[in-house]
């Protein structure tokens, strides 16, 4: 990650990201198709290379199933809740 800062919102997105993404059993090509958003753009978040717009945050967090506001969450507070979440949906596949 370019930005060392460990608080950051964009490292806790990228954590956030690739947290939901174990938790779901997806790819990242699973979570870009989910999305509607290119393997490398999910890629390059989950690295923290780059920032994503507000609707692209909106896009991910809607099919992760979870507010925006939680990925931007430091990861132990995420965490609970996208578990609870993601967890729940695969119960009921």
């Amino acid at each position: 990650m370019k930005n060392n800062n460990k608080a950051s919102s964009r490292h806790s997105l990228a954590m956030n990201m690739r947290s939901a993404r174990t938790l779901g059993g997806w790819s990242q090509e699973d979570l870009g198709l989910k999305c509607g958003l290119k393997r490398t753009y999910i890629g390059a978040l989950e690295r923290g290379e780059i920032n994503p717009g507000i609707d692209n945050l909106d896009r991910i967090a809607q099919a992760i199933g979870v507010p925006g506001h939680v990925l931007l969450q430091t990861p132990t507070d995420a965490y609970s809740r996208m578990f609870v979440v993601l967890k729940g949906h695969a119960e009921q596949a």
